[in-house]
C-alpha cells in the first residue's frame, strides 16, 4: 500500500465541506450554470457532512449504476445519505446548487420524513434505499421544465421521494424479518449491509420470493396474537426484567411515557427497536420441545398461490420454532419427483437457503404426495434434539394409503411423540385423516381461516 492509498483509506484526501469563506478555492459544481470567468460561491453539499459522509456519497455513487444514470455527483449523492443516515443532520446557510437545498429543506419539514427518518437513521441498508429515492426524485425535479410554482414543485416531488423510500424500506424490513435476519437493535440474523441488500434485491427481482415475504408477514402478525392468546405453564413467575416490543408486557412507566408528547416518539422507536423495558416471564416445560416440522406438498396441483401462501405459512411456523427456542424442519415433497429438506436451528439462518428452498418448485408427483414413508428419516436428517415434534401437512391431495403403510407410520409417531396436523386444501383428506391428531379441511390459506389460529397456537 503507497502513501497516497494510505491518504485514501484514512479519508485526509479530502477536507470536510468547506466554510463559506473558503468556497472561492472549491471546484466548480455541475449542478449550476456560472459564466466561464466565475467560480460558484457556496458549499459543494447543502447538509454539513465529515469526511466519512463524503466517501460514502462516492462510494454510493460508485457501485449504483442506477443512482449514476440521475446524472448527480458525489456531493449530492452525500447529502440525501446524511439525510437519511445521520441523527440530526445540518443544513449549511448556502450551497453551489440552491435547488438541492431548497429540495432539503421541504423535505425536513414535512411530518412524513420525520417518521421515515425515525427507521432510517444509523441504518445503512434503510438509508441506502432512502438514498436513491431521494436522488431519483430530486433528478426528476432538475430535469423538469421550469414551472411558475416552483415551490410545489419541489413539495409534490419531497412528498412522491418519502412515500417511495417508505415503502421500499417497509418491504426490504419485512422481507429480511420473514427470512430471519433482522434490522435494528435486538433483532436476530445477519447484521451485515451488504449481505442484506443482496438478500433484499433478490426477493424484490423475483415475484415469487416477493409474495411469499408479504404474506409471510401476515401469518406472522397472527401467530404472534395466537401465541398471546395460548395458555402457557409458569406465565405467572415474574423473574424479572427484560427488554422487549411485546406491548402486553411493558412495565407501566413506559406506558406512561407513550401518553406524555415529549416522550411518545422516542418510545415508539424503543418499542419498534424492542428495546422497551418489560417483565420477563419464566415458562417452564414438563417435558422437552423437539422441532417443528413443515411438510409441503410440491405436486403441480399445488403450483402458484397454493405454494406460496404454504410456504409462506412454513415461515411462520418457523418463526414460532425460533421464539420456543426449537429446530424447524422444511420439507418439500413432490412423490416419486423428489424432496427437498432445511434445517433451520433456533439460533442463525442462512437467508441464502432459506431463500433458495423458497425459490424452488419439484412440480410432477405420484399417487402418493405426502412423505408417509419418507417421513421417519427425514427427521432424522434434521439432526434436531429430540422431543415432543409438532408436525403440520400442507396438501391438496386425497391420500389412500395402504393399510401396512398406516401402521407403520403411526408406529413411528408414538415413538417420537410426534403430535401430526393436515390443513387439506380439499372437500375431504382421505385416509391421511387416520394418521393426523388433527384434521383441517380449507378452501383457501388466507388469514382470516379459522383454522389457521389453532395451528399457529402451537
Amino acid at each position: 500500500m503507497n502513501a497516497e492509498e494510505l491518504r485514501k483509506l484514512f479519508d485526509l484526501d479530502r477536507p470536510l465541506s468547506p466554510s463559506p469563506s473558503s468556497a472561492e478555492d472549491s471546484t466548480t459544481s455541475p449542478f449550476s450554470s456560472p459564466s466561464p470567468s466565475t467560480t460558484p460561491s457556496g458549499n459543494p453539499t447543502a447538509l454539513q457532512v465529515d469526511s466519512w459522509g463524503l466517501r460514502r456519497g462516492d462510494d454510493l455513487l460508485r457501485d449504483s449504476p442506477r443512482l449514476q444514470s440521475f446524472a448527480l455527483d458525489e456531493y449530492a449523492i452525500a447529502d440525501f445519505h446524511t439525510a437519511a443516515f445521520e441523527p440530526e443532520p445540518q443544513l449549511l446557510d448556502d450551497c453551489q446548487d440552491p435547488a438541492r437545498r431548497a429540495f432539503l429543506v421541504e423535505l425536513f419539514q414535512t411530518p412524513e420524513y420525520q417518521a421515515l427518518h425515525a427507521g432510517t437513521r444509523l441504518d445503512e441498508v434503510s438509508s441506502e434505499i432512502t438514498t436513491l429515492h431521494f436522488a431519483e426524485q430530486f433528478a426528476a425535479l432538475r430535469n423538469a421544465s421550469a414551472t411558475a410554482e416552483p415551490e410545489i414543485a419541489t413539495l409534490k416531488a419531497v412528498s412522491r421521494a418519502v412515500l417511495a423510500a417508505r415503502e421500499e424500506v417497509d418491504q426490504c424490513r419485512e422481507a429480511i424479518t420473514a427470512l430471519g435476519g433482522g434490522l435494528g437493535p435486538g433483532t436476530p440474523g445477519s447484521v451485515d449491509p451488504k449481505a442484506i441488500a443482496q438478500l433484499f434485491q433478490r426477493v424484490r427481482q423475483d415475484p415469487t420470493l416477493r409474495r411469499i415475504c408479504e404474506l409471510a408477514g401476515r401469518y406472522r402478525r397472527l401467530a404472534q396474537s395466537s401465541q398471546r392468546r395460548k395458555c402457557a405453564h409458569g406465565q405467572d413467575d415474574l423473574v424479572g426484567v427484560t427488554t422487549s416490543g411485546d406491548l402486553a408486557q411493558l412495565l407501566p412507566h413506559e406506558l406512561v411515557r407513550l401518553g406524555i408528547p415529549e416522550l411518545e416518539l422516542d418510545t415508539l422507536r424503543r418499542l419498534a427497536e424492542r428495546q422497551c423495558l418489560a417483565r420477563d416471564y419464566q415458562s417452564l416445560e414438563p417435558v422437552g420441545k423437539g422441532p417443528i416440522v413443515v411438510v409441503i406438498d410440491e405436486s403441480g396441483s399445488m403450483a402458484g398461490d397454493k405454494v406460496q401462501t404454504a410456504k409462506a405459512l412454513a415461515l411462520a411456523l418457523a418463526w414460532i420454532a425460533r421464539q420456543q427456542r426449537r429446530w424447524c424442519g422444511l420439507i418439500a415433497y413432490s412423490g416419486d419427483t423428489g424432496e427437498r429438506l432445511l434445517s433451520l436451528p433456533p439460533t442463525r439462518w442462512e437467508e441464502s437457503e432459506v431463500l433458495d428452498w423458497l425459490g424452488a418448485f419439484l412440480g410432477g408427483g405420484s399417487t402418493l404426495d405426502v412423505p408417509i414413508v419418507e417421513l421417519p428419516w427425514m427427521v432424522e436428517q434434521l439432526w434436531a434434539p429430540p422431543g415432543i415434534t409438532d408436525v403440520l401437512i400442507l396438501t391438496d391431495a386425497i391420500c389412500s394409503i395402504p393399510p401396512e403403510l398406516q401402521q407403520n407410520f403411526l408406529a413411528w409417531k408414538s415413538l417420537v411423540s410426534a403430535r401430526v396436523i393436515s390443513l387439506v386444501l380439499a372437500d375431504t383428506a382421505g385416509d391421511l385423516a387416520t394418521l393426523c391428531d388433527e384434521v383441517h379441511l380449507v378452501q383457501s390459506l388466507e388469514v382470516t381461516e379459522t383454522a389457521l389460529g389453532s395451528v399457529l397456537s402451537i
